[in-house]
């Protein structure tokens, strides 16, 4: 009998595994669904609790997925050939460190536009559209925002570097308009919210994975959601939240447009703004991290059975 499928005598509850590996919650009840690992046993409550030897798994699990790894990938490893995977030097085009950063942020204070353009491109060449946008983009716009916060950058700046990536994304992206994938989502934003880089940033990975984008703009009223959603007859709608939302605002929000969509529609919600959700809402899929994107697209396609194109 595997042992660690029974009750373990100790273990750590799932709140103690998050704080350990940075897993939430939800992922470690979907890999258990979907992957069939962890496997936790009960205490005599019926809680989960993780064996160290799983946790330890996680970590590693954790530790590769930030270095671009896709989990479904990790999961299927054994033992040997994950410790190997982990034990690797990591890829020379890991996230960028804080002096590749300072080199970003002096092109955009100094409002050099061209040679901003210039490593966009060289950058997005090097590293592929995804990575390009979880490990140059992300945390360079995590840092402007800092540097705004903090009266470093004015808006000014701020807004000439937002609109120098925009005008990259959509030149790329007119290029790869896809004719089909699967599934439909229809990408928007609430009324309020008037930032569309969100919007591109996702749009970019779903056309990578194969996703057919549906794009109706920012600032959608609810009812114009819904009007479009049924009359594109999508699978999902896809909404982005900046961190300049309000999250009372966008939980909301979320909460009536998912009241109102039909039950075969599901409801994705993205970007910034969302981490300042800390409760689950019932029928919506938060994704805080690009790997959430990722875990929303694969339950909604091992659901369907749908495999992408």
């Amino acid at each position: 009998m595997n042992t660690e499928t029974t009750t373990f005598v100790s273990g750590l509850p799932i709140a103690s595994v998050e704080r350990e590996t940075g897993l939430s919650k939800d992922t470690l009840r979907v890999w258990e669904r979907r992957y069939g690992f962890p496997t936790p046993g009960r205490d005599a409550n019926g809680e989960r609790l993780y064996a160290p030897t799983q946790v330890q798994r996680l970590s590693q699990i954790k530790r590769l997925m930030d270095r671009g790894y896709r989990p479904g990938k990790l999961l299927a490893l054994d033992d040997a050939a994950l410790i190997a995977l982990d034990e690797a030097r990591p890829s020379v085009l890991a996230t960028p460190d804080v002096l590749q950063l300072d080199t970003w942020m002096h092109l955009v204070k100094t409002h050099d536009s061209e040679a901003l353009q210039r490593q966009f491109y060289r950058e997005l060449a090097k590293r592929g559209l995804a990575s390009f946008v979880q490990d140059i983009v992300a945390p360079l716009i995590a840092r402007v925002g800092e540097a705004w916060s903090r009266n470093e950058l004015g808006i000014f700046e701020e807004h000439l570097f937002s609109q120098h990536l925009e005008k990259m994304f959509r030149t790329v992206l007119s290029n790869m308009s896809p004719q089909h994938g699967n599934p439909r989502v229809l990408l928007t934003t609430l009324s309020g919210e008037e930032h569309t880089l969100g919007l591109l940033m996702v749009e970019a990975l779903m056309v990578v994975e194969d996703v057919y984008p549906v794009l109706l703009g920012p600032q959608t009223p609810i009812d114009e959601i819904l009007r479009a959603a049924q009359l594109k007859q999508v699978d999902a709608v896809c909404l982005s939240f900046s961190s300049a939302y309000s999250p009372t605002l966008a939980a909301q929000g979320l909460r009536d447009l998912r009241q109102m969509l039909p039950t075969g529609i599901e409801l994705w919600a993205g970007g910034y703004g969302v981490k300042a959700i800390r409760k689950p809402i019932d029928g919506v899929c938060l994704m805080p991290e690009f790997q959430d994107l990722y875990d929303c697209l694969e339950k909604w396609r091992t659901e369907h059975g749908r495999n992408p194109v």
